[in-house]
């Protein structure tokens, strides 16, 4: 054995480990590469496989051939030579074909991939508009609770100041009419002087009738503005709620006595639970919503009822009066609004539109419920639900 056949033996032998060794890496690399671009297709595996087959027939000619080399076996001719060849060129440009079509695939998914980072991009960009338009309304409404709050404020300093004087003025006003009561009784008046003495009188009830009206007014835009700046003390205690009933009662008799053609009748249980609420709140509730029955009632019956479920307790007051059409109606819990039905456009019967806000938001404090049904012409029913989760009992 000449030294060149050991060489090219030695040189054989070095080709046939590293094809083992692209046959290994060419194996995972083309399993990565089906996992990551989900498979080739059909026409791509199959010349893989074929890629494949000639890398291992190349491995076996190379052991093959040195051992012909090795064991001097003159059968190596022209047509082995050949078919190396051929088989050779095959390889390469199956190698050549699989890599343009991986190179395509990759190039398409790359293509796919820029798509989907522009859209990436015009999604970053809505995203940003939208974060600057929540930016803005929090800024807006961070500006409304503050304007909210001044106009809190504001309403309740202008309240406290103009109770001051009109406290004066109703109290002065009282003791005038005392005293014009007393002196008049002394005095016959007869003629004119009778006229005059009535129309002094008549102009002195008005004043005490207005005094207290707008006392009601001023009180209910204090109240509502320590309910919703969280200033109300709640004194929460164990409390009937048929003395609660009687004593809302008792505070209406006067607007009742005026009214003759109007009666109320109460229909509640015998026992009511007792609650642990702020009778005083609660009774100011019951008081707002008889005022309203009584005020817009010229004739007819007015109702309390009582009903109590195993979770619940209801109170009804309704009444035979003008009652509210169904716009009205949507809207009477809302703040300053005053509904315009009827007779409710008089002058002796509109107010600051906060006496049943003020009674939803003690109700709903006490986590309950006030509804309303009315239907314009025949009346009005208010129905306050309360837990009896708050049950002392």
């Amino acid at each position: 054995m000449t030294w060149s056949t050991i060489l090219a033996c030695i040189l054989i032998f070095l080709g046939a480990l590293v094809m083992l060794r692209s046959i290994m890496y060419h194996k995972n690399l083309m399993f990565t590469v089906q996992e990551s671009i989900a498979g080739f297709s059909k026409q791509t595996s199959g010349l893989v496989k074929i890629h494949m087959a000639f890398m291992v027939f190349f491995f076996f000619a190379y052991l093959v051939v040195i051992f012909f080399f090795m064991s001097q076996i003159d059968v190596i001719d022209e047509l082995v030579i050949g078919l190396i060849f051929i088989f050779g060129a095959i390889f390469v440009y199956t190698g050549i074909i699989i890599q343009r079509r991986a190179f395509d695939l990759l190039n398409n998914i790359n293509i796919e991939l820029r798509e989907y980072a522009g859209k990436l991009e015009e999604n970053q960009e809505t995203l940003l508009h939208l974060n600057e338009n929540l930016k803005q309304e929090i800024k807006q409404k961070e500006m409304a609770q503050q304007s909210e709050q001044l106009k809190s404020d504001f309403l309740s300093q202008v309240s406290h100041e103009l109770r001051t004087p009109l406290t004066s003025i109703f109290g002065f006003t009282k003791l005038i009419k005392k005293d014009f009561d007393s002196i008049s009784s002394e005095i016959a008046a007869v003629g004119p002087s009778a006229t005059k003495k009535d129309r002094i009188w008549k102009n002195i009830s008005i004043i005490i009738c207005e005094c207290s009206r707008l006392t009601r007014m001023i009180n209910n835009v204090l109240d509502l503005a320590k309910i919703e700046s969280g200033q109300t003390t709640w004194n929460d205690k164990p409390t009937l709620l048929k003395d609660v009933i009687e004593s809302s009662v008792t505070a209406v008799e006067g607007l009742l006595l005026e009214k003759a053609s109007v009666s109320l009748k109460i229909d509640t249980r015998s026992s009511l639970p007792s609650l642990y609420i702020d009778a005083d709140l609660i009774t100011q509730v019951m008081v707002n919503l008889l005022s309203n029955a009584i005020k817009f009632t010229d004739s007819g019956e007015i109702t309390i009822e009582t009903m109590v479920s195993e979770d619940t307790l209801v109170i009804a007051v309704c009444d035979e009066g003008v009652g509210m059409s169904s716009e009205s109606l949507d809207r009477i819990f809302d703040r300053y609004y005053v509904a315009r039905n009827g007779n409710t456009l008089s002058s002796s019967k509109l107010g600051t539109g906060l006496g049943l806000p003020i009674c939803k938001e003690i109700i709903e404090h006490y986590r309950g419920e006030i509804l309303a049904e009315s239907e314009f012409g025949k009346g009005s029913c208010f129905y306050v639900t309360l837990p009896l989760s708050m049950s002392d009992e």
